[in-house]
């Protein structure tokens, strides 16, 4: 199974909406609720839930609540799942950390700049300064492999990048303005045993589980995964075994599903 986003081609369908992380909490939410897209669509539309005074930017963010929650979602678990823990009782952070993957998975210039450009880093210093700088740098390179790029105008490029740096600081990856600070979030347990069920669920091997995509989207190296691994496994949620390359890795409940009822209290 690929665990890389398959959408290869580069749009600006970022800066039409942003990470809009509390409004795809209200629409999430209700879709949970009643279990029906149209009907979650219509209370939200009808009750004006997100409070939004255009009915041109509702839509925006209803399309992309769907695109990210409800289309193909690759390795993550299901619409209905993630809406499930949403409406669990948990901090704030925890449902953000996993709203993230959803926003990387349903964009490949998000992904690819939170890989390619956040990511390494991260990875070799841990906190640093993200300048518009190195952003353009970035943005550059991409254009010499996706021409799609070269026919951005300066505005677009200049709206993607607030954009995108918004993006990092809902996600608490960057501090807030006017800093340009990025550090490592520490990930939270629940959001990383929700996609580990998902990742074992669809049938990833324990090594596999381990090396997964993922993870990297979280800045986690092998260490910071057996880690989290270790969390989940100290609250009775994984059994976990390793020796070498031999990995013993098994649920203790039956899915995600039941992960979601028996652990988190979803109701």
């Amino acid at each position: 199974m690929c665990y890389l986003l398959a959408i290869s081609k580069y749009t600006a369908a970022l800066q039409r909406v942003g990470a809009v992380y509390e409004e795809s909490m209200i629409l999430l939410s209700e879709y949970a609720r009643s279990g029906n897209w149209k009907v979650a669509k219509e209370k939200v539309i009808r009750e004006n839930l997100l409070k939004k005074g255009s009915s041109r930017w509702t839509e925006n963010i209803l399309r992309a609540v769907r695109r990210r929650f409800f289309a193909d979602n690759g390795p993550l678990p299901s619409g209905r799942q993630v809406s499930k823990f949403i409406l669990c009782d948990l901090p704030k952070s925890s449902k953000v950390q996993v709203l993230y993957q959803y926003v990387c998975n349903s964009d490949a210039l998000v992904d690819r700049a939170v890989n390619g450009l956040v990511g390494p880093a991260l990875m070799q210093y841990g906190a640093l300064k993200l300048t518009k700088h190195m952003y353009l740098a970035f943005m550059e390179k991409e254009a010499k492999s996706h021409p799609e790029l070269r026919s951005w105008s300066s505005v677009v490029y200049n709206t993607w990048h607030r954009k995108f740096f918004a993006f990092l600081r809902h996600s608490g990856i960057m501090e807030k303005a006017p800093s340009l600070e990025i550090r490592k979030p520490l990930i939270r347990v629940e959001p990383f045993t929700f996609f580990l069920y998902g990742l074992i669920d669809n049938g990833i091997s324990g090594l596999e589980a381990i090396k997964s995509p993922l993870w990297r989207r979280y800045f986690m190296n092998e260490d910071d995964v057996e880690n989290a691994i270790s969390s989940a496994q100290e609250r009775g949620w994984i059994e976990y075994h390793r020796l070498g390359s031999i990995v013993e890795l098994t649920k203790r409940f039956r899915s995600l599903e039941d992960w979601l009822d028996g652990a988190l209290g979803y109701r």
